[in-house]
């Protein structure tokens, strides 16, 4: 695999990261967590400003079927200073700038997607916690909230709790699990699976899937077999990047890596090939793929190891795949070309 990295700029505390389709071309959004900018790179890597402020910004979702809309967050900022945080809505508008309008307060959301459930879009997001007197308090579990948005996406909606009592509610994955579409969530208390039903208004099931601390997770079929394997950051912001496969009913550890403050996961197809994506923000600052041979074991391919990343995203297109990565420890910018 040949690696070009091309960094884009620089924004202090760069955090959150999406690939979204503008006008048929991939569109690189990126957004620091502290105070400032979110910033748009076009296919050739341009750049524009979406917002100067206010940042605190943990997530930037597309909206399901609007090819110029996403959802993100702001005012969540380090550490833990999120009483205040908010969802809003951007959409380019003809003039090329962005319009932002806050459509409510849900104070310390740090995870969340926008979903279609049979053509309902629906909002899904976990709180780290539901409140915090100091940077250590953990004594208020976080929870998973669901809620229905309206036909005009700007107008506040009804949330209720799905999911509770999960400290250190910091995971976050959209995927596939036994088969069946699903967020994974994950914190203190283990790994839950939330399968999302048919209908929005039926009934949002929850498995416990792991019973031990997990910061992070990610699913991908590493091995091809039609089961998904489930990769995790252990403990909270911890030092092990493992994966576990199924087998006799149970999740068993098959592979881990050691890492300082992992934060980054990911699972997809790089190259065309099942991979996961694992980085680590302190030490060595390793941004790692591994993927499996066909003798079964895992190898492992070094992305980086400059950057410290905190997110990433991934978009495979024809002749390449490319990572955009905010590699917070540096506050740096950068894409990953990757070819064969």
């Amino acid at each position: 695999m040949k690696i070009n990295k091309k960094v884009l700029g620089n924004l202090e505390r760069v955090y959150a990261t999406n690939i979204m389709n503008i006008d048929n071309e991939y569109n690189y959004l990126i957004a620091t967590e502290g105070k400032g900018s979110c910033l748009r790179f076009d296919e050739n890597y341009n750049k524009s400003i979406v917002w100067d402020n206010p940042g605190g910004t943990m997530n930037i979702i597309p909206v399901p079927n609007k090819e110029k809309e996403f959802i993100a967050t702001q005012n969540f900022f380090p550490t833990f200073d999120a009483k205040e945080s908010r969802i809003v809505h951007a959409v380019l508008q003809y003039d090329k700038t962005w319009k932002i309008t806050p459509i409510m307060k849900i104070p310390y959301l740090h995870r969340f997607d926008i979903i279609d459930v049979n053509g309902e879009i629906y909002f899904i997001g976990s709180t780290l916690c539901e409140g915090k007197e100091f940077k250590d308090d953990w004594t208020k579990p976080g929870k998973v909230y669901i809620g229905k948005l309206n036909d005009n996406i700007t107008e506040p909606f009804d949330i209720k709790p799905i999911l509770e009592g999960i400290t250190k509610n910091h995971g976050f994955c959209n995927g596939i699990w036994n088969g069946k579409r699903t967020i994974l969530v994950s914190g203190s208390e283990g790994v839950f699976a939330i399968y999302v039903p048919e209908n929005g208004d039926g009934e949002w099931k929850t498995e416990q899937l792991l019973s031990h601390e997990v910061s992070d997770i990610a699913t991908c079929d590493i091995d091809n077999d039609g089961v998904m394997e489930l990769a995790t950051i252990e403990a909270f912001h911890g030092d092990k990047g493992i994966i576990y496969k199924k087998v006799d009913g149970k999740l068993k550890p098959i592979y881990s890596y050691s890492y300082e403050f992992g934060h980054v996961i990911w699972g997809g197809k790089i190259l065309n090939e099942p991979a996961f994506i694992i980085g680590g923000r302190k030490g060595k600052m390793e941004l790692m793929c591994f993927k499996m041979d066909k003798t079964g074991n895992i190898n492992s391919t070094l992305i980086d190891n400059t950057g410290g990343p905190s997110n990433i995203s991934v978009v495979n297109m024809d002749d390449k795949d490319v990572i955009l990565a905010a590699n917070r420890q540096v506050g740096e910018i950068a894409v990953y070309e990757l070819t064969k």
